[in-house]
C-alpha cells in the first residue's frame, strides 16, 4: 500500500491514511477522542479491518483503541517490535484467518459461541485469557503438560486431521463449555476448508460453528 490518504474511513468516519515506517506502513487516523469498545463501534472497527484486509496481502489488526500521541510516537511504537511486526506480516501474507466455535452440551452454549462472532477484533490475543500461573513446585515440563490440557479440545481431533494440509496457524482458546479455535489458512483455499471441516464435522457427530474468512486477529499479536 503506497502512503498517503487510503479511500476507507475509520470507525469515527475519519480519513484513514498510510504512513510508511521503515519496511511497513502503519495505517492511521486523527481523532479528538477515542472510540468507547461498545458493539456498535467494535462490529464498525471489524468492517474497517475486513475493508483493509481486502486491499492488502498482508494486514495486523491492533487491537481496538490502540493510540499513539503523535507520530515520533508512533515510530517508537513500531521500531520497538519491528523484528515481530515483519516476522507476523509473513506469516499471515495471502492468509485468512477461519473461527470455529465448539459447544458443549447446553443449548444456551450456542448463543454464547454466536455473540462472539465475528471472531474478532476482541480475539487479538486469545492465547492471553485465563492463562495459568507457574507453582514454584511444578517443573518447567509439568506447566506445558497443564497447559496442553488446558487447551486440549479432543473432539476437534477429527476435524483438525480433515484441514492439517491447508493449515499453517493454529490458535486455541477456551471458556466454560464453548472452546474457539482458529485456523489461518491460504485466502484461495477458504471454500475448500470450509466444505471438508464442515463434512469431517458432520461425520465426527460434533456440533460447531465456523465462520470466516477474517482478517488474522488472532495472530496479529501486537497491543
Amino acid at each position: 500500500m503506497k502512503a498517503g490518504r487510503i479511500s476507507v474511513r475509520g470507525v469515527t468516519g475519519e480519513p484513514l491514511q498510510a504512513v510508511r515506517l521503515g519496511r511497513m506502513d502503519a495505517i492511521v487516523g486523527r481523532v479528538r477522542t477515542l472510540p468507547k469498545p461498545t458493539d456498535s463501534n467494535l462490529r464498525r472497527y471489524s468492517r474497517v479491518m475486513s475493508a483493509l484486509w481486502h486491499r492488502v496481502p498482508a494486514l495486523l489488526p491492533a487491537r481496538f483503541g490502540t493510540s499513539a500521541r503523535d507520530l515520533p510516537d508512533l515510530h517508537a511504537m513500531i521500531s520497538s517490535r519491528e523484528t515481530t511486526l515483519r516476522r507476523n506480516l509473513r506469516a499471515v501474507r495471502n492468509r485468512a484467518q477461519m473461527t470455529i466455535r465448539i459447544v458443549g452440551s447446553d443449548p444456551s452454549d450456542v448463543g454464547r459461541a454466536l455473540s462472539g462472532l465475528p471472531g474478532g477484533p476482541d480475539k487479538v490475543r486469545p492465547t492471553q485469557e485465563g492463562k495459568s500461573t507457574r507453582t514454584a513446585r511444578q517443573s518447567g515440563t509439568q506447566y506445558l503438560r497443564s497447559r496442553q490440557r488446558e487447551y486440549d479440545v479432543p473432539v476437534f481431533a477429527p476435524l483438525r486431521a480433515a484441514v492439517r494440509p491447508l493449515i499453517r496457524d493454529e490458535r486455541v482458546e477456551k471458556r466454560g463449555n464453548v472452546a474457539s479455535i482458529y485456523q489461518l489458512v491460504p485466502r484461495g483455499s477458504v471454500d475448500r476448508y470450509r466444505s471438508a471441516i464442515e463434512e469431517a464435522a458432520r461425520d465426527a457427530g460434533v456440533r460447531m460453528i465456523v465462520s470466516g474468512p477474517w482478517p488474522p486477529y488472532a495472530f496479529a499479536d501486537i497491543w
